[in-house]
């Protein structure tokens, strides 16, 4: 843009701003005048809003960010080498379950039903209760890890026995996603994890929510105790147990 066409631009939004202050000054002096109140003011801006029908720009929807096939591959193998046990199960139980870095978190030991490949999630977003699933041959290595600290409390504890904060899990993500090459956090497995069943499983959209805590707690309250039993668990462990973990 040469100098000409920017003076005219900034000229253009200065006359906007002018144009906006003009009538700021109109209708705080009618406020003035017909000496409304704070929630006078509430009240009328609400209806004029209804009356004009202003609705607030909705923003573009961000497509959610996820590692090609390779660099999927390619992070766990880097997580492997670094030999960190509850690292590698921690991050792979990101991908299975799909559950947010908050949720990960506040797991406890007796909230995992290994033999059922299970665990439930208390308080979610929208203090939603749920449950969610983790494939078969993941099981084995999780059921290793809790017979190793029969004493935890956390499914995930640091040294000090506390439970993992969320800054942390990221700190853990950035650390391997940076050795890969790849930008990732804990979020991205979520959406690797719903991509990933969306082509693979033949679940439908009510049976995703179910499982990745997008359906209102109404439709849960109806629904979990059933759906997460027969064909919705046969769908997730067949589309599952194709990943190779």
């Amino acid at each position: 843009m040469n100098n000409k066409a920017t003076e005219n631009a900034a000229n253009c939004v200065s006359q906007k701003r002018k144009a906006k202050l003009k009538t700021v000054a109109r209708i705080a002096k009618l406020v003035r005048a017909e000496g409304l109140t704070y929630e006078d003011w509430r009240y009328v801006s609400r209806r004029v809003r209804q009356k004009c029908e202003l609705h607030p720009l909705k923003k573009p929807t961000k497509l959610p960010k996820v590692m090609t096939t390779d660099e999927f591959r390619k992070f766990y193998q880097i997580v492997d080498q670094a030999e960190d046990v509850q690292h590698a199960l921690m991050l792979r139980l990101m991908f299975y379950t799909g559950v947010r870095v908050s949720e990960l978190c506040r797991i406890e030991v007796a909230d995992v039903d290994l033999a059922a490949c299970k665990i439930f999630i208390s308080q979610g977003k929208g203090s939603k209760d749920r449950y969610v699933l983790f494939g078969k041959t993941f099981a084995t290595a999780l059921r290793t890890h809790v017979a190793a600290h029969p004493n935890n409390r956390w499914l995930f504890q640091t040294r000090r026995n506390s439970k993992f904060t969320p800054r942390r899990v990221q700190q853990i993500v950035k650390q391997y996603a940076e050795e890969v090459g790849v930008k990732a956090t804990p979020h991205t497995f979520r959406h690797q994890a719903i991509t990933w069943l969306t082509r693979n499983s033949g679940l439908a959209d009510a049976e995703l929510q179910l499982i990745t805590g997008h359906a209102r707690r109404e439709t849960l309250a109806i629904y979990q105790h059933v759906a997460l039993d027969g064909e919705l668990e046969g769908k997730y462990q067949e589309a599952m147990g194709k990943v190779g973990l």
